[in-house]
């Protein structure tokens, strides 16, 4: 081919390519009407890729834009997804039925009534049979929860948690990909959340300045071990060594981590003494700004976003939300310190621990020994562990600091305890 010939058809292509995307560009100009993803609260839909060949006006706020969406695309995203989560009326509810109009602003977060009218007659279907979801006319409900009561829905959404204590205390412990996706979606959906006092911050993270007391408690075999609280009140009073480390709520067998109280009277009913026991307390001040997941938020009402109608995770994230409310209980129950019934709370502790380094320094939850009492659990040093665990002589560092003067010792008088008739187990 000369050379006459290739400029020739390398223009034609040129020209061809030119020709096609004017066609295609003009064809995209007629398919308005365009609502751009700014003017959409729902986060899946803002999501979606938007690439039009060139900037539309949004119909709803005005704006050019590029992430605009067309009322068709957003009808034919949203069809399955609306039968999900609505039902048909059927008269069910006379003056609180909705309309496809109504349902679609619902879903979509749209504040545009012409815009939801637009989508509502993308998606009615006149060959549809009367009984059909997009049948013209048609009213609709938003769709009811399943549970009878609040006992109903905490025994449900319970049920996961309680699977896998059994799994991870009595088939696969480790290495468990089911458990681990399991705490990190609470994990998540927790450090969504607010609070109505506090909406700078998710709602589970409690941040605790320098200088804040912690106490800790421990019995006193007699004025020998008393003296030895006093005199070395770092080892003594703090965590144990990992040869020592019992079996704990949050943490297992040498595991060291260090157990404190916001109060005095909490730490002593955590070692639950006899009356005539004397006991040593230790008041820690921290030295550094601590923060705490904060288990104890969990028991508030807590405000998620907007949980998407589109979202394909979107019944196990509703349920996840659900099991919060529940999961303070869950974790602070009494039981028994075995490696089975802590295994759960353990597995959670490591997980916030390792799966976000360095953004706690600890963990908060309920005390169950004294009412009103909170408990705290730090994590220690990080930099530390991973420098010095080698050493025979290793012990877990903090951010406390505690002297002699720190350390007063208490008698025990007297023990309160309440109680309710069991039921029968014959």
């Amino acid at each position: 081919m000369d050379l006459v010939a290739k400029l020739f058809t390398i223009t034609s292509a040129q020209e061809g390519n030119q020709n096609l995307q004017q066609l295609t560009l003009n064809g995209e100009r007629g398919r308005g009407p365009w609502v751009c993803q700014d003017c959409l609260a729902d986060s899946i839909l803002r999501q979606l890729f938007a690439d039009p060949m060139e900037a539309h006006q949004c119909d709803v706020c005005g704006s050019e834009k590029t992430n605009v969406l067309t009322v068709e695309r957003i009808a034919s995203f949203i069809r399955k997804g609306l039968e999900d989560h609505f039902e048909l009326d059927e008269g069910l509810y006379p003056g609180y039925e909705l309309s496809l109009q109504a349902v679609v602003q619902q879903a979509i977060g749209c504040e545009s009534g012409s815009i939801c009218r637009a989508i509502a007659d993308q998606l009615e279907d006149a060959d549809a049979d009367e009984d059909d979801f997009y049948f013209p006319g048609q009213t609709y409900f938003l769709a009811a929860s399943p549970f009878d009561d609040e006992a109903h829905e905490r025994w449900y959404v319970t049920g996961e948690w309680h699977q896998l204590a059994m799994e991870l205390g009595h088939d696969r412990r480790f290495f468990n990909e089911r458990a681990r996706q399991f705490f990190e979606s609470l994990i998540n959906e927790a450090l969504e959340a607010r609070d109505e006092q506090r909406q700078d911050a998710p709602a589970v993270v409690t941040a605790l300045p320098a200088g804040t007391s912690f106490y800790r408690a421990r019995r006193a075999g007699g004025p020998t071990e008393a003296k030895k609280f006093a005199a070395n009140p770092i080892e003594e009073m703090g965590a144990p060594p990992k040869e020592r480390a019992a079996n704990n709520r949050m943490s297992a067998s040498g595991v060291p981590l260090l157990y404190v109280s916001a109060g005095a009277d909490t730490a002593i009913a955590e070692i639950r003494p006899a009356i005539g026991d004397t006991v040593a307390v230790g008041r820690f001040v921290s030295t550094a700004p601590l923060q705490f997941f904060d288990f104890t938020a969990l028991s508030r009402r807590l405000q998620h976003t907007r949980l998407s109608f589109f979202d394909p995770r979107h019944l196990e994230r509703e349920q996840h939300r659900k099991l919060l409310q529940y999961l303070h209980d869950e974790i602070a129950r009494p039981v028994g310190a075995t490696d089975v019934e802590y295994v759960m709370t353990q597995a959670l502790a490591e997980l916030i621990r390792y799966d976000k380094p360095g953004a706690f320094d600890g963990i908060s939850f309920r005390s169950v020994q004294h009412e009103g009492g909170v408990n705290f659990v730090l994590f220690g040093k990080q930099d530390h562990l991973l420098r010095a665990m080698r050493s025979p002589e290793w012990r877990p560092e903090f951010d406390v600091a505690i002297d002699s003067s720190d350390v007063t010792f208490r008698k025990i008088e007297g023990v309160a305890y309440r109680h309710t008739v069991a039921p029968r187990t014959d």
